[in-house]
């Protein structure tokens, strides 16, 4: 045995399962820092994380070695957190909490993720708000007496399903009315007030087919476009902003057309899953047209608009086998002494 070295260490040793004491007494903010450099993230998501650590996390844990932290802490945390803001923020708290301390158990800084022992508040997910196509062009023609143009997009965004940013970094380069097609190549992001221009959401490019009358609508939109110019912009050129356009246009737009309380410029993407399936699209072509990264994230999230598709089809095979009213003509045989081949 090794002099000085207590027995129950060295069977940690021995199954690899010792770790350094002195890694741990890295700060938890300290740890933050090296943890944030080692992501990849989008421009909108690194800023939401910092917002986080910066409001949340590093108050109550910022001065805390890593080994420090505890499941009771983090429960009186949340717990308190809880009396400022709601569950979907305390959840999105304490899961970058739990991506930060996981991340030092793989990098043996600490052996166990005191978080993993302390569940998350649930959180009633947000109604689904889908427009029918009558809804569409009233909100439409109600944002185009606001703002030239807008009409256009509104109807753009509600039967292809774009997201906003993907939709405002569009130029005229990706837009090819003769084939009815829109290359989805790129995307902006207003992060802290300004503009971060990147690749989409699923950092795949995709295409997109316009119906008929859309594809004359933004003919008619984009006229004598160049290649580089933005597709939609605001009222004195440049891109839309998502703050200015909700503000001075769609806050608006919603109350003179009586639209639904709450109604979210997002709520255009759940349009066009909507009405692309009672369309009649199946699961992988309204993910290939929302750009969802599987088809499960597809049924997962519109799964409930397929019933009514159920239930006709139950309808429709029933008819089929109604219509079906002649027995099948079975080869008679005087002694069957074998099935034919």
């Amino acid at each position: 045995m090794r002099a000085g070295v207590p027995r129950t260490e060295l069977r940690r040793l021995d199954r690899g399962e010792w770790l350094d004491p002195q890694a741990g007494r890295i700060t938890v903010g300290e740890w933050s820092d090296i943890w944030l450099k080692g992501l990849t993230l989008k421009p909108k998501t690194k800023a939401g994380y910092e917002s986080i650590l910066r409001s949340r996390v590093l108050p109550a844990f910022g001065d805390h070695q890593l080994r420090q932290v505890t499941p009771a802490e983090i429960r009186a945390w949340m717990s308190e957190m809880a009396e400022e803001v709601g569950p979907a923020r305390v959840r999105q708290a304490r899961q970058l909490l739990y991506q930060m301390l996981e991340t030092a158990v793989i990098d043996e800084l600490i052996g166990r993720n005191p978080v993993a022992r302390v569940p998350a508040p649930s959180v009633r997910p947000r109604r689904q708000l889908f427009l029918s196509a009558q809804e569409v062009t009233l909100l439409a023609e109600a944002c185009e007496e606001r703002q030239e143009g807008t009409g256009t997009l509104v109807r753009f965004l509600a039967y292809t399903g774009l997201r906003w940013g993907e939709a405002v970094a569009l130029t005229g380069s990706a837009v090819n009315i003769s084939k009815r097609r829109v290359r989805v190549s790129r995307s902006a992001t207003e992060v802290s007030g300004r503009l971060e221009w990147g690749t989409p959401k699923t950092h795949e490019t995709r295409t997109v087919l316009l119906p008929a009358f859309l594809a004359d609508r933004l003919e008619e939109h984009i006229g004598g476009l160049a290649a580089e110019d933005l597709v939609f912009t605001a009222p004195k050129g440049g891109p839309l902003r998502t703050s200015n356009f909700r503000r001075d246009v769609w806050a608006k737009a919603c109350e003179a057309s009586g639209m639904p309380n709450g109604l979210l410029v997002h709520d255009l993407r759940d349009t066009a899953a909507s009405l692309a399936i009672s369309a009649g699209a199946s699961i992988k072509a309204v993910q290939r047209m929302l750009g969802h990264a599987s088809a499960k994230m597809t049924l997962d999230t519109y799964g409930s608009l397929f019933e009514e598709d159920l239930e006709e089809l139950a309808e429709r095979l029933d008819a089929r086998f109604r219509d079906s009213d002649v027995a099948p003509a079975w080869p008679k045989w005087s002694k069957i002494t074998h099935l034919p081949r």
